[in-house]
Order: structure tokens, then C-alpha cells, then sequence
């Protein structure tokens, strides 16, 4: 039986009726489907999209139709598959206190498993990633984690299995590892890109330990502190 192909995934935060990054998880989508071959209905998307921005506002209504306080945010999931079938799931997502604890993996992301086939999918957001599948099992043993943070064989800084990281040097400035094709270029991460608030640059798992701060970020949950736990 030949596999089901993996779906294309954007994972979005929706509050006070907009969707937070909603060009950058457009432009993502359109670039990963058009590299795959998956067909993408501008119309349908948007359709789709703006469906579960008006139900999400309806369900913020209290019974006596006055909005609920305080104002909820919404964790939008949305799916295209090889076919170019769309799917959206909409649930309420709770706060994030912060700092967020990271750990450190002990698998190196170029030797996990399905690493030789990773060269295509690691760069594009999909329901295939099976070099993490340890990590989100790990996380769901640890939910006081926000993250399993990953370095390759040579000691460079990779990502985490959901989130992009960052490291501030003595200088104050905040650097991310290159998008590269090795690592999933995240929404939030590009907007603060586009904003000089980070910049690029080749970062090791010591620069990781002896970081004077640490952030990390996600289009879900926007960009923050972060601190890693001793190993």
C-alpha cells in the first residue's frame, strides 16, 4: 500500500479577529506548496480562513451576546494535503509563562532517525517529521519543558523540534542560525528578520551554554525568554 503523502501544516494564532502573521504563513504555504507539487486554491485558503475567524468570534460571545473577558486567542491548525484538500481546527490556547525551560537533546539532529531523508522535508512545515518524534514523546513525559533543543554531529546550533532559537551575544544582539535548508525557516522567525530585531549567523551548542540570554519563538506563541536547564 503506498503511504499517505504528508500534509502541509500551519499552525497560527488567531486573537481579536486576525490571525497574527497572516502573510508569512501565506507566503510559507504557497512556497512549500509550490515546491511539492501540491495544489493551492488561493480562493478556497482565504475562504477557509476567514470561515474560522467569524466562528471563533462567535463562540468568544457569552450567552447573553456580550464577548467573554477576557478576550480569548485562538490555536489555528491548518492543513493541506498532496491532493490540495484544506482542513482548519480551531481551539482555545492558553497562556505561556515565561521564561519558557528548554533541554537540551542528546540526539544529534543529523544522526536521528530518517535523518538521510530529511534533507527535503526539514525546510518545509509538514505532518512528516519523524526526527522528532522521540523529542515530542520526551515532551509529553515533561510538560514543565517548552522545548528539546537540537544541535547536529560538527556542534552547530540547529532548532528546536517547535521552535526557532536565539542567543544574545556580549553585544546585545540577538542571533538565530541560518535558515539554511537544515532548519524550518518559522514565521515569527522571518517577521523578526524583516524587523533587523535578530540576524542571522553560525551559532554552536557552546555559544547555546554560555549565551548571556536565550529567546525563543513561534508564529503560536510569539517570541520568547527562554533558559536552559544544566544537562
Amino acid at each position: 500500500m503506498t503511504p499517505t503523502p504528508p500534509a502541509l501544516i500551519e499552525t497560527m494564532r488567531l486573537a481579536h479577529g486576525r490571525i497574527a502573521l497572516w502573510p508569512g504563513h501565506q507566503a510559507r504555504l504557497q512556497a512549500s506548496a509550490a515546491a511539492l507539487g501540491y495544489p493551492l486554491d488561493p480562493v478556497a485558503l482565504n475562504a477557509q480562513v476567514s470561515a474560522a475567524i467569524r466562528a471563533s468570534a462567535t463562540a468568544a460571545l457569552a450567552q447573553d451576546g456580550r464577548p467573554s473577558e477576557p478576550s480569548p486567542v485562538w490555536r489555528i491548525r491548518l492543513l493541506l494535503a498532496a491532493d490540495g484538500a484544506l482542513s482548519l481546527e480551531t481551539t482555545p490556547l492558553p497562556d505561556t509563562p515565561t521564561p519558557v525551560r528548554l533541554a537540551l537533546a542528546q540526539e544529534r539532529l543529523d544522526e536521528a532517525p530518517s535523518a538521510t531523508d530529511a534533507s527535503i522535508w526539514r525546510r518545509h512545515k509538514t505532518t512528516r517529521r519523524p526526527w522528532f518524534s522521540a523529542a515530542q514523546d520526551w515532551l509529553l513525559a515533561h510538560p514543565d519543558y517548552f522545548d528539546l533543543v537540537f544541535g547536529d554531529a560538527a556542534g552547530a546550533l540547529c532548532e528546536g523540534s517547535r521552535c526557532n532559537l536565539y542567543v544574545r551575544d556580549a553585544q546585545g544582539c540577538w542571533l538565530t542560525p541560518p535558515a539554511d535548508g537544515t532548519i524550518l525557516p518559522g514565521v515569527q522567525r522571518q517577521w523578526l528578520l524583516d524587523q533587523s530585531l535578530v540576524r542571522e549567523a553560525a551559532l554552536s551548542l557552546v555559544d547555546l551554554r554560555h549565551a548571556p540570554a536565550l529567546r525563543v519563538s513561534n508564529a503560536l506563541r510569539g517570541w520568547l525568554d527562554a533558559q536552559l536547564d544544566a544537562a
